[in-house]
Protein backbone atom coordinates (compact mmCIF):
# COMPACT_ATOMS: atom_id res chain seq x y z
CA UNK A 1 0.00 0.00 0.00
CA UNK A 2 1.39 3.38 -0.90
CA UNK A 3 0.39 6.81 0.31
CA UNK A 4 0.93 9.96 -1.63
CA UNK A 5 1.53 13.12 0.28
CA UNK A 6 0.49 16.38 -1.32
CA UNK A 7 1.64 19.78 -0.27
CA UNK A 8 -1.00 22.38 0.48
CA UNK A 9 -0.14 26.01 0.26
CA UNK A 10 -0.97 28.01 3.35
CA UNK A 11 -3.88 30.39 2.85
CA UNK A 12 -2.82 33.73 1.51
CA UNK A 13 -3.16 36.68 3.83
CA UNK A 14 -5.49 39.33 2.49
CA UNK A 15 -3.67 42.15 0.85
CA UNK A 16 -3.91 45.54 2.47
CA UNK A 17 -5.06 46.80 -0.92
CA UNK A 18 -7.90 44.29 -1.24
CA UNK A 19 -11.22 45.82 -0.22
CA UNK A 20 -13.69 43.59 1.55
CA UNK A 21 -16.55 42.52 -0.67
CA UNK A 22 -19.78 44.39 -0.17
CA UNK A 23 -22.80 42.40 1.01
CA UNK A 24 -24.95 41.32 -1.88
CA UNK A 25 -28.19 43.24 -2.25
CA UNK A 26 -31.09 41.82 -4.20
CA UNK A 27 -31.98 43.85 -7.28
CA UNK A 28 -35.00 46.08 -6.85
CA UNK A 29 -38.34 44.83 -8.15
CA UNK A 30 -40.76 47.00 -10.07
CA UNK A 31 -43.48 48.80 -8.10
CA UNK A 32 -46.09 46.35 -9.41
CA UNK A 33 -44.00 43.30 -8.41
CA UNK A 34 -43.29 44.81 -4.99
CA UNK A 35 -46.94 45.60 -4.30
CA UNK A 36 -47.94 42.12 -5.44
CA UNK A 37 -45.39 40.55 -3.07
CA UNK A 38 -46.55 42.75 -0.18
CA UNK A 39 -50.20 41.86 -0.78
CA UNK A 40 -49.62 38.14 -0.26
CA UNK A 41 -51.42 36.91 2.88
CA UNK A 42 -49.63 36.73 6.21
CA UNK A 43 -49.78 33.24 7.72
CA UNK A 44 -52.64 33.28 10.25
CA UNK A 45 -50.52 31.47 12.83
CA UNK A 46 -48.75 34.83 13.30
CA UNK A 47 -51.95 36.65 14.26
CA UNK A 48 -52.29 37.66 17.91
CA UNK A 49 -55.34 38.64 19.94
CA UNK A 50 -55.47 41.33 22.61
CA UNK A 51 -58.27 42.17 25.02
CA UNK A 52 -59.27 45.86 25.05
CA UNK A 53 -61.53 47.30 27.71
CA UNK A 54 -63.07 45.71 30.79
CA UNK A 55 -66.29 43.97 31.70
CA UNK A 56 -69.18 44.15 29.25
CA UNK A 57 -67.30 46.68 27.11
CA UNK A 58 -64.32 44.35 26.61
CA UNK A 59 -63.57 43.34 23.05
CA UNK A 60 -61.00 41.06 21.48
CA UNK A 61 -58.91 42.54 18.70
CA UNK A 62 -56.86 40.45 16.31
CA UNK A 63 -53.63 42.00 15.01
CA UNK A 64 -50.28 41.20 13.43
CA UNK A 65 -47.36 42.08 15.75
CA UNK A 66 -44.89 44.69 14.52
CA UNK A 67 -42.06 42.11 14.58
CA UNK A 68 -43.98 39.92 12.11
CA UNK A 69 -44.62 42.98 9.92
CA UNK A 70 -40.85 43.67 9.96
CA UNK A 71 -40.00 40.06 9.04
CA UNK A 72 -42.49 40.18 6.15
CA UNK A 73 -41.04 43.48 4.94
CA UNK A 74 -37.49 42.09 5.20
CA UNK A 75 -38.39 39.09 3.06
CA UNK A 76 -40.70 40.82 0.56
CA UNK A 77 -38.93 44.17 0.18
CA UNK A 78 -35.55 44.00 1.93
CA UNK A 79 -34.54 47.65 1.51
CA UNK A 80 -37.57 49.16 3.26
CA UNK A 81 -37.30 51.85 5.92
CA UNK A 82 -39.68 53.36 8.45
CA UNK A 83 -39.38 56.67 10.22
CA UNK A 84 -41.40 58.52 12.81
CA UNK A 85 -41.91 61.97 11.33
CA UNK A 86 -43.84 63.53 14.19
CA UNK A 87 -44.99 62.85 17.75
CA UNK A 88 -47.44 64.96 19.74
CA UNK A 89 -49.26 64.77 23.01
CA UNK A 90 -52.90 65.63 22.42
CA UNK A 91 -55.88 65.38 24.76
CA UNK A 92 -54.42 62.66 26.97
CA UNK A 93 -52.97 60.65 24.10
CA UNK A 94 -49.71 60.42 22.22
CA UNK A 95 -50.07 60.76 18.46
CA UNK A 96 -47.43 59.36 16.11
CA UNK A 97 -47.07 60.11 12.40
CA UNK A 98 -44.78 57.81 10.42
CA UNK A 99 -43.70 56.96 6.91
CA UNK A 100 -42.81 53.60 5.38
CA UNK A 101 -40.55 53.92 2.34
CA UNK A 102 -40.07 51.04 -0.08
CA UNK A 103 -37.58 51.45 -2.92
CA UNK A 104 -38.47 49.89 -6.28
CA UNK A 105 -36.89 49.97 -9.70
CA UNK A 106 -39.60 52.51 -10.62
CA UNK A 107 -38.79 54.83 -7.69
CA UNK A 108 -39.72 55.14 -4.03
CA UNK A 109 -43.11 54.10 -2.69
CA UNK A 110 -44.08 56.12 0.41
CA UNK A 111 -46.92 55.22 2.76
CA UNK A 112 -47.77 57.55 5.65
CA UNK A 113 -49.90 56.72 8.65
CA UNK A 114 -51.10 58.08 11.98
CA UNK A 115 -51.74 56.20 15.21
CA UNK A 116 -52.46 57.18 18.79
CA UNK A 117 -52.40 55.61 22.23
CA UNK A 118 -53.95 56.88 25.44
CA UNK A 119 -51.34 57.94 27.98
CA UNK A 120 -53.29 56.03 30.64
CA UNK A 121 -53.86 52.93 28.47
CA UNK A 122 -52.43 50.54 31.06
CA UNK A 123 -50.39 48.79 28.37
CA UNK A 124 -47.12 47.17 29.40
CA UNK A 125 -45.33 49.13 26.65
CA UNK A 126 -44.87 52.90 26.80
CA UNK A 127 -47.70 54.69 24.95
CA UNK A 128 -45.37 56.17 22.30
CA UNK A 129 -43.99 52.69 21.54
CA UNK A 130 -47.50 51.25 21.15
CA UNK A 131 -48.50 54.14 18.89
CA UNK A 132 -45.33 53.74 16.80
CA UNK A 133 -45.91 50.01 16.25
CA UNK A 134 -49.55 50.70 15.33
CA UNK A 135 -48.35 53.37 12.90
CA UNK A 136 -45.94 50.91 11.25
CA UNK A 137 -48.75 48.34 10.91
CA UNK A 138 -51.04 50.97 9.34
CA UNK A 139 -48.38 52.11 6.88
CA UNK A 140 -47.69 48.48 5.95
CA UNK A 141 -51.43 47.88 5.45
CA UNK A 142 -51.54 50.87 3.07
CA UNK A 143 -48.81 49.09 1.09
CA UNK A 144 -50.95 45.93 1.09
CA UNK A 145 -49.17 43.98 3.83
CA UNK A 146 -51.54 42.31 6.26
CA UNK A 147 -54.69 43.50 4.53
CA UNK A 148 -56.03 39.95 4.61
CA UNK A 149 -56.56 40.42 8.37
CA UNK A 150 -58.88 43.36 7.76
CA UNK A 151 -60.65 42.03 4.68
CA UNK A 152 -61.73 38.64 6.07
Amino acid sequence: MTFTQTKHSPPKAPSALTAPSAPSVAPLKSAAETLLALSQPVDKRHYKTIQKGHGEKAISLEFIPWAVICKCLHSRSPQWSFEITETKELAGSVVVVGRLTIPTSDGLLNFSGVASERLDSGSMAPPVESAASSCLRRCAALAGLGLDLYLN
